[in-house]
């Protein structure tokens, strides 16, 4: 009870402090930039145009701006996927196999955009809608201003108590992801160590170009 006060305190400081007349992107910029670290519980499933629900993925995630993050799936398979700033590597447990890649690949994936809070960036690449707002929620539009050039035609994030609560990522080919966070802490104390990666002695280890 008294954790979902205080994030209901922090979210309405968050819209006290906001002047009524800012943008969308300056508001989204006021929740996404409040902190350095963030951590979670995430779940994770596919739909197709059709609305069928695709196999439910689940684990924990981590990020330390800049640039560090972890993305550890658990079931139904376990997958690690680890960024240090410089390399992201890619270790499926079950295929003993671990791809290591420049993280300049991943410099304009908008959800790392997004965890990050690079705000700049986001304002590049995306009109930014503010299409709901109530005491507790924010619900944002992300469209790509080149949708020849995007991964993604539309994205949304919901926000809850000012924490980031979902994503919701539709893809070119009209797939939509969706991706629900749970025990979301601002701040936590990570270990700094979890953003590094040894690939293990028995795995198969793949090197993607850096360019």
């Amino acid at each position: 009870m008294f954790k979902g006060l205080r994030r209901l305190a922090v979210g309405l400081a968050f819209m006290a402090a906001l002047p009524v007349h800012a943008n969308a992107l300056d508001q989204l910029a006021s929740l996404l930039t409040g902190y350095e670290r963030f951590s979670a519980r995430f779940e994770q499933f596919s739909s197709g145009e059709q609305g069928t629900r695709g196999e439910v993925t689940s684990g924990y995630l981590a990020v330390s701006r800049p640039d560090k993050f972890v993305w550890n799936t658990e079931t139904p398979f376990p997958q690690e996927i680890v960024s240090d700033g410089e390399y992201i590597w890619i270790y499926d447990t079950d295929l003993e196999q671990a791809t290591r890649k420049s993280a300049d690949q991943n410099t304009e994936s908008a959800p790392a955009l997004i965890l990050n809070g690079r705000i700049h960036e986001l304002d590049r690449m995306y009109e930014v809608t503010l299409l709901q707002r109530s005491v507790d929620m924010e619900v944002f539009e992300l469209i790509p201003k080149l949708p020849q050039e995007a991964m993604f035609s539309r994205i949304r994030l919901l926000f809850k108590d000012a924490v980031l609560s979902e994503f919701l990522l539709d893809d070119t080919l009209g797939q939509r992801s969706t991706i629900m966070l749970s025990e979301v802490q601002l701040n936590p104390e990570l270990d700094e160590s979890i953003f590094s990666f040894t690939p293990p002695d028995d795995v198969d280890v793949l090197y993607e170009s850096d360019r």
